[in-house]
């Protein structure tokens, strides 16, 4: 189990004074869900905060006692903040450094949101009004304290919601807490739902309670298996590339298609291990008459090369995602086409003439 994990979830349907959402509560619900599972986050129940409205508090309709707020989310991560420094202060001294090496956060963010600037990204809180754009959480500023101030040696940040706008007079600001700045090292890996500027979007259903964000539904798709390396690792790289192919994906048929953007740190998280990555049947499709051994390189650059033999003209093989090369091992076969060159894309394809 991954006892000094933390998680901060948020999820926010109801503004009463700007428009509803239909599926950001249940995202949230959901991402939750995986933080627990024990082949998911494997993280502890008792550090998990799910931050949300329950239905009952969503009929309010005054926007001024509208929750959650930004004063809710604080009061999580602040918690969050003492419950893993306790943690990490109980074992022994010679195990301290060790134990910080694995905390992680998890902040989980769905709801309306809007462009501060280019690189800043705000969740507007239940309490927010088009005059009121102040009530909001704002990523950058967040992340930065998190930085600085390092209670955790990673931090995973996921925002499900809209950049567009530029609010003028809407301040960016962080969170209330402080802490002596410190030289610790802390690995961010952020995860945007969609371009600075850019709407993101709900798949609409007509019961309201299945609403899902695209951005979510691809996310917590990749973490549960579909993001795997061919070695079986959920790592930062391979989840965010099989988002954005999916994101796009499923919204290449809008006005504007939803393009999910991410910022990785130093070094690549890992997420999950042991998994089997998604793959599909790709048709090979050989040079009339070629016979004999091939090699197939591609997927997983640490690996080695697949080796086949080739009786037939055409030859369908289980591949993941990614780019790949297949070549004849006889010196004195004609060259594939393209130089043996191929893409797989999400979803496989109807073949490949080499």
């Amino acid at each position: 189990m991954n006892d000094l994990h933390y998680a901060v979830v948020v999820g926010i349907n109801r503004y009463p004074a700007i428009g509803d959402l239909q599926g950001a509560r249940g995202d949230a619900a959901r991402f939750r869900d995986w933080l627990v599972a024990p082949d998911g986050g494997d993280v502890p129940e008792a550090n998990v905060k799910l931050v949300t409205a329950s239905a009952e508090e969503e009929l309010v309709a005054d926007f001024m006692c509208a929750i959650p707020t930004r004063e809710n989310v604080n009061q999580a991560l602040y918690r969050a903040n003492l419950a893993v420094r306790r943690a990490v202060e109980s074992r022994p001294e010679e195990e301290r450094h060790a134990a910080r090496q694995r905390t992680r956060l998890y902040l989980f963010l769905a709801g309306h949101g809007f462009r501060l600037s280019d690189t800043n990204t705000a969740l507007l809180m239940a309490n927010a009004a088009i005059d009121l754009l102040g009530n909001h959480v704002a990523v950058r500023p967040y992340l930065d304290w998190y930085e600085s101030a390092a209670p955790f040696r990673e931090i995973v940040c996921f925002a499900d919601c809209c950049r567009t706008g530029n609010s003028v007079g809407a301040l960016s600001f962080g969170p209330p807490f402080t802490a002596a700045e410190t030289r610790e090292e802390v690995d961010c890996f952020i995860g945007y739902a969609t371009s600075s500027g850019d709407p993101a979007y709900e798949e609409q259903n007509a019961r309201p309670d299945l609403a899902r964000g695209h951005f979510t539904t691809a996310l917590l798709d990749g973490l549960r298996g579909g993001g795997a390396t061919p070695k079986g690792l959920i790592t930062s790289d391979s989840l965010a590339d099989y988002v954005v192919r999916h994101v796009e994906d499923r919204t290449r048929t809008l006005l504007v298609p939803q393009q999910p953007r991410f910022i990785k740190g130093n070094d690549p998280m890992i997420f999950a291990r042991g998994l089997e990555g998604e793959t599909y049947p790709v048709k090979l499709c050989f040079p009339d008459g070629f016979r004999g051994w091939v090699q197939l390189r591609g997927g997983d650059p640490g690996e080695p090369p697949a080796r086949l033999y080739v009786e037939e003209a055409e030859s369908v093989e289980k591949l993941a995602p990614g780019l790949y090369r297949c070549t004849p091992e006889s010196w004195n076969a004609a060259d594939f086409r393209n130089g043996g060159f191929f893409e797989v894309m999400t979803g496989g394809g109807n073949g490949v003439q080499l």
